[in-house]
């Protein structure tokens, strides 16, 4: 009779034909060569999920605005990465991307030290997004406050707000570096509609998770940018100011 059992690589255990993963270890069993994309997924394995969810997320965060958060909310969260994964794995790709991009900056004919941007984009920066998120969802929540939505639900838009940002840059520093380089007019064009496509994006959004009329969304858009560009500048001059002062 054709054997019916198996052996698990990882611990030994005898398996049978049915079994998919050891019942003893855990590990799946595979009989076939690893291929290089499978070597990845292992490598990135639950704590990035990078599956089929990585499509059925990051499409619908780029052209629904706000789907993402009311699937959430309303308890369709399977299918899709969780809010705070993606926007680490969305956020690891920014920085990357930001700190291969950095050119040296000329001030009065005299580079300025690079110790300083270093500083500010690698190490401060990435601690600002994520002070930054909280910081928006208290905006959102006190300007679209409703009955039986609690302050965690505008973070949980303000993740997946914050993580189409980062990806929509990542387009716009990928664009300038390697096909546009050194085409300033091209570049800040770019810039403009990257600023636009978000206003709008932001609109579309707010109105899909929050569901109120087309005149109450657009005037408390208008208030929260109004709260979140001042904060934001403030916040980010202050750690200028403390960086500068601690190296000079």
């Amino acid at each position: 009779m054709k054997d019916t059992t198996k052996i698990c690589k990882n611990c030994g255990f005898q398996l049978e034909t049915t079994h998919h993963f050891c019942p003893n270890c855990g590990q799946e069993h595979k009989e076939r060569v690893i291929y290089f994309k499978e070597f990845i997924v292992d490598f990135l394995g639950d704590y990035f999920t990078f599956d089929s969810k990585i499509i059925r997320s990051v499409v619908p965060l780029l052209i629904k605005p706000g789907f993402l958060t009311n699937e959430y909310l309303d308890g369709r969260r399977v299918r899709y990465i969780p809010p705070l994964r993606m926007y680490i794995f969305i956020s690891i790709f920014f920085f990357l991307f930001l700190s291969g991009s950095k050119e040296p900056i000329q001030l009065e004919g005299e580079n300025l030290d690079a110790a300083f941007f270093d500083a500010y984009f690698d190490i401060w920066m990435p601690r600002l997004f994520f002070f930054l998120l909280p910081l928006f969802a208290f905006f959102t929540y006190i300007l679209f406050r409703q009955k039986g939505r609690f302050y965690l639900s505008s973070f949980i838009y303000s993740v997946h707000f914050h993580a189409f940002v980062l990806l929509l840059f990542t387009l716009y520093i990928l664009l300038t570096t390697y096909v546009f380089d050194s085409m300033y007019g091209v570049n800040q064009q770019l810039l403009l509609g990257c600023i636009g496509i978000t206003e709008i994006y932001l609109l579309l959004s707010l109105k899909r998770v929050y569901d109120k009329g087309w005149f109450a969304t657009w005037w408390r858009l208008i208030v929260l940018n109004l709260f979140y560009i001042f904060s934001v500048a403030a916040v980010f001059l202050g750690i200028a100011v403390l960086i500068y002062q601690t190296q000079y």
